[in-house]
């Protein structure tokens, strides 16, 4: 069969086609008017990919940005309690995960994450020097897993008012 004989309803694929509705078949030649059916077709492809594309940078360059953060708020705690200790746990969510507001407790003595009493300050605000501000904080006894209000003793500063029970 030449390629003058073939109808642009039917198409070349004529035997796989054959069951596919008439717009999905395939064609040997372009309908005309279509032109603009594909301009917008792919103008909304080109929008939808720029559209994620924008969106994986925000997503990234956010990352980065609490990554700074994270690390700011663990040089704060060494330096607050001269421990170079590396187990350190950092709570975002207990401040509210919004807030850019972080808990970081770490062990007032060397042993294993958890093990001795801890040490938790609540910590934000920018970072300046690779430090941010501490507002307060309070103190958790040894095999605590969770730090809970019940369990927190001696607290101080603006951030720990009310955060112990008693």
């Amino acid at each position: 069969m030449s390629e003058a004989s073939v109808s642009p309803e039917r198409g070349a694929g004529a035997g796989a086609g054959g069951r596919l509705p008439r717009w999905l078949r395939p064609r040997a030649v372009e309908l005309p008017g279509s032109g603009r059916t594909r301009l917008i077709e792919t103008t909304l492809l080109v929008l939808a990919g720029l559209l994620l594309a924008i969106a994986t940078v925000n997503d990234v360059g956010r990352q980065v940005n609490v990554n700074h953060r994270l690390i700011a708020d663990e040089h704060t705690w060494r330096s607050y309690t001269g421990h170079d200790y590396h187990t350190l746990s950092v709570d975002q969510k207990l401040l509210g995960e919004a807030s850019r507001k972080e808990v970081v407790c770490g062990n007032t003595s060397p042993g294993g994450p958890k093990e001795r009493t801890q040490l938790c300050l609540a910590i934000w605000g920018p970072t300046v020097n690779g430090r941010r501000v501490i507002h307060g904080g309070w103190y958790l006894p040894a095999k605590v897993d969770q730090d809970v209000r019940a369990e927190r003793y001696g607290c101080f500063g603006s951030a720990g008012a009310g955060a112990c029970p008693r």
